[in-house]
């Protein structure tokens, strides 16, 4: 099992220890300027300084293509738990043991793409899995040979790429049912958090709104300027499944 972790200003990250405790390789992809501030296990230089996320998702798709690397989960460097529900109560598990059975049923299958839900999200779900329909982003499961679209500029980069899956044609798979605990957007030092000091995210919900007219929509979420996507409905007129 490998997991690619992006990590940008944050030598300190732990989110690593949780996927090697649970028997993941984790490798991480960082930019020339910090490459030799982390102290991590396979340290991957992206070749070049602040250009984005979209460069660096990009760069592992690549890598995992010319790595012949099948599955894999890329997750942000500041996720600092995950659980299941159990009955109506969001609960945490040891280090990545939550992400194990849907990560393996998700390499068995022939979705494109995976994800878990959000803590705040998951005590209220009912289902275990959801197809094309559900969250995929902060840690995605990738399945390599069927993934042919790429990362775009300026725009919600996970969000965006979900939609492309649907565009494309693939499917995705959510399990509602697990979820991931990380700081509120725009809290923490590193990552993207001067974008979102500077709005940034404003500009990028927007363009999600352009790019897919008739499927997005802006929205007020946690006094942010967000974009709410209508996977269902892009979906069907894809002529996919939805469960």
């Amino acid at each position: 099992m490998i997991a690619f972790i992006p990590s940008k200003g944050r030598p300190s990250t732990k989110t690593h220890e949780m996927f090697e405790a649970s028997g993941f390789k984790v490798y991480h992809f960082i930019e020339p300027k910090d490459f030799d501030g982390y102290d991590v296990k396979n340290k991957i230089n992206i070749g070049a300084d602040d250009q984005g996320i979209t460069f660096v998702r990009n760069f592992m798709l690549d890598f995992a293509r010319t790595n012949e690397i099948k599955h894999f989960i890329v997750c942000d460097d500041d996720v600092n738990k995950f659980g299941i529900v159990e009955g109506s109560r969001a609960v945490s598990l040891p280090n990545a043991e939550a992400l194990l059975k849907p990560f393996n049923i998700f390499k068995k299958s022939d979705f494109a793409l995976g994800g878990i839900n959000q803590r705040q999200f998951a005590w209220s779900e009912k289902k275990n899995y959801r197809v094309n329909t559900g969250k995929v982003e902060c840690c995605i499961f990738c399945q390599t040979d069927l993934i042919t679209w790429r990362y775009k500029e300026d725009t919600k980069e996970d969000r965006d790429f979900v939609m492309q899956c649907l565009d494309n044609r693939q499917s995705f798979v959510s399990f509602p049912r697990v979820h991931l605990n990380m700081p509120a957007i725009g809290t923490g030092p590193g990552g993207l958090n001067d974008h979102y000091q500077n709005n940034s995210d404003a500009v990028w919900a927007r363009k999600l709104v352009i790019d897919w007219p008739g499927y997005a929509k802006l929205i007020k979420q946690y006094g942010r300027t967000d974009a709410k996507l209508d996977y269902k409905q892009k979906a069907k007129d894809m002529g996919l499944k939805v469960i």
